[in-house]
Order: structure tokens, then C-alpha cells, then sequence
């Protein structure tokens, strides 16, 4: 998993303060101390965010500390314009699935960019060709197309290096050329899999996707699929943001076909552990607005059902990831993850409740899912 993101400052309130002095009109001067005749401030002014003023008799930073709170508004995209990928294609259906659980859990809408698209594919295709598996490609070899993600992405024409932030998300099947049913089952493997779910549910705009196997590039390397991302935004938009006081999860309330065990990630997120043997269960993403802390204090699953308690492996945070500090793919100070120890039950419902604090505010959610087959 990559992802390189680069601090944009926002500002979403301003508190411009202004002493304002008022002085009473009397005879001998009055209003002016008595020995050297200088004015005396009575009363301090602030202006707050959207005009208002309010006042104080100590101090400027008392009258502002009375502005009203502003909240932060939600930057979140809600309509994107249809794709126009194949009809009944790979690459349609992990576009319509991802942009269904994003849209469903409050993570806002990726609209489709060809350009993205061109440099996922050029990247599907090189890793066939050159039979790796991974983010980065090497100078000189067969369909070079960039060195890193982001040197695709500027190749493709998205934009210079320097204006946008970017997200590289693969998934690899060995042993099989057919596609059919590869766009949506690997769109789903890739959301419960910790270092990747955090790139397809990030606050991106822009998406491009390419499904390819082996037949497609002629690969001598034996049968494979390779389900390709590249996500990214322009420093000209922005990033898509929460409101301040959003809390959101993945899965979330109403959730269905959740892939109830992982067996295998690379970065492993639990270091050291085999995961093709000992895998693990569903993954939970929690998610507050770039830019503020998210701490959890208590985290619990319990199967519907039957009401047992599923032990789930402590909250990763930015405090405790195995991976950090790291230039990309870390988890940040806004988000975590929980994952079950041991694999769910197929076709089961689930309940999830998690506390914690948002920038200080706490927080408490609730809610249930189901597993896939």
C-alpha cells in the first residue's frame, strides 16, 4: 500500500480581535487620566467569523474567547458523473462497489479521471510483463512507465509531482487468468485489509482502475490477475473532509458481504505472524477529519446471534503502528483500526461498539454487520 499526502493548511475559522477604546464626554477633560491626560480603555472589541462582535471589559482575548464556536463544514462529495468504463467490465464494477460502501459509511464520492485510469493500467501491465508485484517500477525494464505512483500519475497527465496527493492499491491473484468476478471480490478483500482500506476509504476525489491477467499482456510468468488503483486528489481541490464532530466507520450500520478473515497483506499488520495460517478476522476502520486526534479507550464485537464476544486485537493508532514512523501508508493521527483475532463466521451478523475521543470530545458508536460467504 502507498499513499503520500502532503499538508494543505486550512483555516476554517478566523478571529480577527480589535481593542476598541470608549470614552465618556465630562467637564475638565473628564475620561482621561488625570495626570497625563491619556485615554483609558473601558471596553474591548473581537470580531468573530461571520461578522459578529463581542465584548469585554479585561482583554481582547477574553472578548474572543465569547465568539461563538463556528463548526468545521463537511467538504464531501456526494454526486460524481457516471463512469464510463465498459458496460458489465471489472473496472465498473470495483468503481460502483467502492463508490457504494464509501457513499453508504459517509466517506464522500470518487469521481472516475482517465488519466488515473491510464496510470493504473500502465502499472497492471508492467508488474504482468515484468512479474513483480508492488508499487514501484524499474528504469529500463519491458512498459516502463514511472518509477513510483506518483511519477506515473504525472506521466499520465494528472499533474505535476508537486500538486497532488496520491494513493497505489493492488491486489494480486496467482493461479488464475479470468477476470470474471475479480473487479468487485478483490474491492472487497482490499477493504479488509488494514494498510489498504485506508487508501480506498481516504479523503481522495479522483479514482482510475484497471483489472488485467497475464492473457491480456502475454506474461510468461504463469496465470495471474492483477486489480489495479490509483487514487488522488489536485492541492487545488482539496481533500474531501468530515465535519469537525464526524465520526465514521467502515463497516458501518448495515454493512453486508464483509470478507470475514485475511490472509495475507503486505505490509503484515501483525509483524511476525503468518497470516496464511493463522489469518486473521474482519477489519474495522475508524475515521475523524484529517487533522484532528482520534484516541479509542474501549473497543467490542460480539456475534447477533449468539451473543459471544469475539476477541478483537488491540486498536492501532499512529501511537502504536508497527510501521511507523514511514513516509507513506502509516496510520495518522485521525484514524485507527481494529481487527478480530481469529476469522468470523460466514454470513453472520456482528455487532461493533467503539469509544473513544475526538479531538477531546468522546465519541461512542455502535453497530452491526454481516460477513460474506
Amino acid at each position: 500500500m502507498f499513499t503520500r499526502t502532503r499538508s494543505t493548511g486550512l483555516h476554517a475559522l478566523t478571529i480577527t480581535a480589535m481593542a476598541t477604546a470608549l470614552f465618556g464626554c465630562g467637564g475638565g477633560g473628564g475620561g482621561g487620566d488625570s495626570t497625563t491626560g491619556t485615554p483609558v480603555a473601558t471596553s474591548y472589541t473581537a470580531t468573530c467569523a461571520g461578522g459578529t462582535t463581542t465584548t469585554s471589559a479585561s482583554s481582547v482575548a477574553d472578548a474572543a474567547a465569547q465568539c461563538p464556536v463556528v463548526p468545521i463544514v463537511s467538504s464531501l462529495v456526494t454526486s460524481v458523473p457516471v463512469a464510463t468504463y465498459a458496460a458489465l467490465s471489472e473496472e465498473l464494477a470495483a468503481f460502483n462497489l467502492l463508490n457504494a460502501e464509501r457513499g453508504r459509511c459517509g466517506f464522500g464520492l470518487l469521481a472516475q479521471n482517465t488519466q488515473l485510469d491510464t496510470a493504473a493500467k500502465g502499472h497492471a501491465d508492467w508488474q504482468l510483463v515484468n512479474n513483480y508485484r508492488g508499487h514501484y517500477q524499474t528504469t529500463g525494464t519491458q512498459l516502463f512507465t514511472g518509477a513510483t505512483p506518483e511519477d506515473r500519475i504525472t506521466v499520465a497527465g494528472y499533474g505535476d509531482v508537486s500538486t497532488f496527493s496520491a494513493a497505489d492499491e493492488i491486489s494480486t491473484v496467482l493461479g488464475t487468468s479470468v477476470n470474471l468476478g475479480m473487479g468487485g471480490n478483490q474491492t472487497r478483500v482490499l477493504l479488509n485489509a488494514p494498510y489498504h482500506m485506508k487508501g480506498l476509504l481516504g479523503n481522495f476525489r479522483d479514482i482510475g482502475i484497471a483489472v488485467r491477467n497475464s492473457v491480456d499482456t502475454a506474461s510468461t510468468y504463469g496465470p495471474r490477475v492483477v486489480v489495479q488503483f490509483n487514487l488522488a486528489h489536485k492541492a487545488s481541490d482539496g481533500p474531501q473532509q468530515f465535519t469537525s464532530g464526524d465520526v465514521q466507520t467502515y463497516p458501518c450500520e448495515g454493512s453486508r458481504d464483509i470478507k470475514p478473515s485475511l490472509n495475507n497483506e503486505t505490509p503484515n499488520p501483525v509483524p511476525g505472524r503468518n497470516l496464511a495460517t493463522n489469518p486473521l478476522g474482519s477489519s474495522v476502520y475508524i475515521a475523524v477529519r484529517e487533522g484532528q486526534t482520534l484516541a479509542i479507550t474501549s473497543t467490542g464485537m460480539i456475534n447477533v446471534a449468539t451473543g459471544a464476544s469475539v476477541l478483537l486485537r488491540p486498536a492501532v493508532t499512529s501511537a502504536n503502528d508497527p510501521y511507523a514512523p514511514c513516509a507513506s501508508g502509516c496510520y495518522k493521527s485521525h484514524e485507527a483500526y481494529i481487527a478480530a483475532d481469529a476469522p468470523l463466521d460466514a454470513n453472520t451478523k456482528y455487532q461493533v461498539t467503539v469509544s473513544g475521543t475526538n479531538n477531546g470530545t468522546s465519541f461512542s458508536r455502535t453497530f452491526t454487520f454481516t460477513t460474506g460467504g
